[in-house]
């Protein structure tokens, strides 16, 4: 599972993945290949994936943070995404 910048701040995501939030580490770690988050320096979203990124290591999953300058741009987004195809495909 690859996201870019996600907006995690609705109330869908906060019922399904807040507080409470309790996942079988191991077991999700095993069926993913890949968990990333991607996010810019810029992006008015970086504080709020950086909190999930810690989120989700306390709770032990593995997951592979990609952070780079810049903002919310297309051109961020197709780093990301040609930097998780080549993780996909190794």
């Amino acid at each position: 599972m690859c996201s870019y910048a996600p907006f995690t701040q609705t109330p869908e995501w906060q019922k399904n993945f807040g507080a409470s939030y309790a996942p079988n580490a191991a077991q999700v770690n095993n069926q993913l290949k890949l968990f990333t988050l991607s996010v810019g320096t810029e992006d008015f979203l970086y504080e709020s994936v950086k909190q999930n990124i810690a989120m989700y290591e306390k709770k032990g999953l593995k997951v592979k943070s990609y952070i780079v300058p810049g903002g919310h741009t297309w051109m961020n987004c197709k780093q990301y995404l040609a930097t998780t195809l080549q993780e996909i495909f190794k």
